[in-house]
């Protein structure tokens, strides 16, 4: 398996990776709310600008030349609200048949790896409360609750 930094040629694997994610996770824990159609709208824009922004990252994971998965992740400017800036990850997705396989965690450390070279001192991640082996993923990986987003219907 390999992990490797997106590059202008992979705009379509990370389309794949989003569009993935979007259908399943935000389809399946929130479409009432989420726009499961962002990645068909908005992603080629959005990735084709990605190797060009030392602010984003994009890591592809490769099994024998074929996608396995991927994950998008940023290190946001400093705003007057806080005092560092904390690298976000911001989607991670693998495919159905490649699951339960380590692509995720690889994935993840990787993201790790891009946010220490850049200087950060703090990582963060979300993920939808209904998903649980996500949860346990990042968790596996250093991460844990700091905040709880409460939501009421209307």
């Amino acid at each position: 398996m390999e992990i490797r930094r997106a590059g202008p040629g992979d705009v379509d694997a990370l389309l794949t990776v989003s569009t993935g994610l979007w259908q399943e996770d935000a389809g399946t824990h929130d479409p009432e709310v989420m726009n499961t159609d962002w990645p068909r709208d908005h992603g080629r824009a959005s990735f084709e600008a990605l190797p060009a922004d030392a602010d984003r990252v994009g890591l592809l994971a490769e099994v024998d030349g074929a996608l396995a998965g991927g994950l998008m992740g940023s290190y946001p400017e400093l705003t007057p609200f806080g005092r560092q800036r904390v690298a976000q990850l911001t989607s991670l997705w693998v495919l159905p048949e490649h699951r339960g396989a380590g692509v995720g965690g690889l994935l993840v450390e990787a993201f790790l790896g891009w946010a220490r070279e850049r200087g950060a001192r703090h990582a963060a991640v979300t993920a939808f409360a209904a998903n649980p082996a996500a949860i346990r993923l990042y968790e596996k990986h250093g991460f844990g609750s700091h905040t709880v987003t409460l939501r009421a219907r209307l």
